[in-house]
């Protein structure tokens, strides 16, 4: 179970605090995806969620431990996190680049282990990505390096997986495919998916609950259907160009002016 208290997020300049007074929980098998327009605080929530930036009050925990206080290995042993920034040694080749989400669990000497090895196997078949597995991380293109990610993220067999912004540079029937997976994996394992996305109609047909973040500080969370019909989808992302239809649950390209 994860579990937010009171939690405020933001940063100790002149920024301050982006959200406060978050209090919310997400149980085994959910699979979450946070909306928001760019800087409502998509990716400063997740960071702190994920124990990567303090918190500005309150906290989160994971399985009732708090997750600040982990230890970074025993963080990464129960939570993958995958961030829009990629950076790793251009030598390092796919296999590799997979391999090393099992280094919280291989100890100091870096042996993998049958169970590393089967984690590595399963999560290279689930993502499809056995064709290019020898090749160097760096020529990749950003649709595959995404694959790869994900890849090492199921690799880590996380009890809480936190991605932004993961299916950004696939083409729409990966990013289907994909989020399908993330869901699936969600149900069959009991992982928490928490999921950033721009990919708007996508995330409110696929995701059991949407966080929406609306730009001025508002949190709401419910299902992607209530927030739909509450007209909160709308308030935050519509414009005199795109207009979202409760009704018809899409976003519709909308035109300035009388009709």
């Amino acid at each position: 179970m994860l579990k937010l208290r009171s939690l405020a997020v933001g940063y100790r300049n002149a920024r301050g605090v982006v959200l406060s007074d978050i209090d919310l929980s997400a149980a085994p098998g959910d699979f979450i995806c946070i909306l928001g327009r760019n800087g409502a605080g998509k990716s400063t929530l997740m960071r702190t969620i994920a124990g990567l930036q303090a918190s500005l009050g309150g906290g989160a925990s994971l399985d009732g431990d708090d997750v600040a206080s982990m230890r970074p290995a025993a963080r990464a042993r129960r939570i993958a996190v995958v961030l829009t920034e990629q950076q790793f040694n251009p030598g390092l080749r796919v296999d590799d680049v997979i391999a090393l989400a099992r280094q919280p669990f291989t100890g100091w000497q870096g042996r993998l282990a049958d169970i590393d090895r089967a984690a590595i196997a399963d999560a290279v078949g689930i993502t499809g990505i056995e064709p290019f597995l020898r090749r160097f991380f760096s020529d990749l293109s950003d649709g595959e390096r995404q694959r790869v990610m994900i890849a090492r993220s199921l690799a880590q067999t996380p009890h809480l997986m936190v991605l932004d912004e993961m299916t950004a540079f696939l083409d729409l029937p990966s990013r289907v495919e994909i989020m399908a997976l993330l869901r699936s994996q969600a149900r069959e394992k009991g992982r928490i998916v928490l999921l950033s996305s721009h990919d708007l109609d996508l995330s409110l047909q696929l995701s059991d609950s949407v966080w929406l973040l609306d730009g001025e500080g508002g949190f709401s969370v419910d299902t992607p259907d209530a927030l739909s019909r509450s007209g909160a989808i709308g308030r935050a992302f519509d414009t005199d160009a795109i207009r979202f239809s409760p009704a018809d649950g899409r976003f519709k390209i909308g035109t300035s002016g009388p009709a």
